[in-house]
């Protein structure tokens, strides 16, 4: 089980995309550590060109997160999160195994929910 930590800047998303690709079973991606809810919703004005560098560091986060909660839903990750401090937490995505069966004889896809239905 491998550990990473995503580094949130431009070319995060691409990253990401690299290491679910090759991630295995149970491998952990790092891809936050502060406090998501607050700082999605932190907005840098457009004319504050000092901060520039953090206004794009916060959509990258945006698009970043709303991408691992959609792949999260689609059930490819477990999300989960580890307080490190007041207000703090390291946020993790573990790459869940993709479990999908075939039957030789109709060549059909049957996931893990069809067999409850049986």
């Amino acid at each position: 089980m491998a550990r990473t930590v995503l580094d949130v800047s431009p070319g995060a998303l691409s990253d990401y995309y690299d290491w679910l690709k090759e991630a295995a079973s149970g491998d952990v991606l790092v891809y936050w550590s502060g406090d998501l809810q607050y700082d999605r919703q932190v907005v840098i004005p457009e004319m504050d060109v000092l901060r520039g560098n953090e206004r794009l560091r916060l959509a990258t986060l945006n698009v970043l997160a709303d991408r691992v909660l959609e792949d999260a839903k689609n059930g490819d990750l477990l999300l989960t999160q580890k307080r490190i401090g007041t207000n703090i937490f390291e946020y993790r995505a573990t790459r869940r195994r993709r479990m999908i069966f075939g039957s030789a004889n109709t060549g059909k896809k049957i996931t893990p929910h069809d067999f409850l239905l049986a």
